[in-house]
């Protein structure tokens, strides 16, 4: 199974090193022999970069893209998908938080299937409950998308995620994605996940910048996924 394995980061200087150590490990294993790691590092500020280059050399197919300045997520993962070059496609985040081991749970399948993990605990404060919350509605009333946790870690075909299926530039574009790949009738794979605590640093992920961009984009979501043609 090749397998192109995103680990984006932005400012997680004291994790990233443990989490590329775990991303080698698992891929040296025979089950995915000639797969890759695609680091993209958005924009940190602290020493990320410093840590991340001290791993060229040391996993063969190792690609780093180092953004100039802080993009976000959602522009942080379309640069990973373009740059995935294997069969199958994962991101996963630089924080820790994600055990990669879990993906050995992973089935093979085919152009009609994509699998999705959902976290059985999220232990979020207040404000990052209340912001689940209203994207779980957004998603289930609004644009009809059943994933169980569609902000969390998911494995794709390399054509599902063609340019077609993701013009969002904000986190929201793994809900696009999910979305138009449900609309074509293609069916999710439910795998539970644990979700680890940070060992080091903050989530970056609820700060009011990333959410003020998720939020402009929530009306082109919309439009995205409705206006999106279904071919037999």
């Amino acid at each position: 199974m090749e397998l192109s394995v995103i680990v984006f980061c932005y400012n997680e200087e004291k994790n990233i090193g443990r989490v590329l150590e775990q991303a080698i490990r698992f891929l040296n294993q025979e089950r995915f022999a000639n797969s890759e790691i695609i680091v993209v590092n958005d924009g940190s500020t602290d020493r990320t970069a410093e840590w991340i280059d001290t791993y060229v050399g040391k996993y063969p197919e190792l690609r780093i893209k180092h953004l100039a300045e802080n993009k976000g997520i959602g522009q942080a993962l379309n640069q990973g998908y373009d740059m995935a070059q294997k069969e199958y496609v994962c991101a996963i985040p630089g924080d820790g938080q994600f055990d990669i081991f879990e993906l050995n749970n992973i089935p093979e399948f085919g152009k009609n299937e994509f699998v999705t993990f959902y976290r059985k605990e999220k232990n979020y404060n207040l404000y990052r409950s209340l912001l689940t919350s209203f994207n779980q509605y957004f998603n289930k009333w609004l644009l009809h998308l059943d994933v169980p946790d569609v902000n969390w870690v998911k494995v794709y075909r390399k054509e599902q995620i063609q340019k077609k299926y993701r013009h969002l530039e904000s986190s929201l574009v793994e809900s696009e994605i999910c979305g138009k790949l449900i609309k074509s009738g293609v069916k999710h794979i439910d795998l539970p996940s644990q979700y680890h605590a940070r060992r080091y640093g903050t989530a970056k992920g609820g700060n009011w910048r990333t959410l003020k961009l998720a939020l402009s984009e929530m009306g082109h979501l919309f439009l995205k996924i409705k206006r999106f043609p279904v071919t037999s």
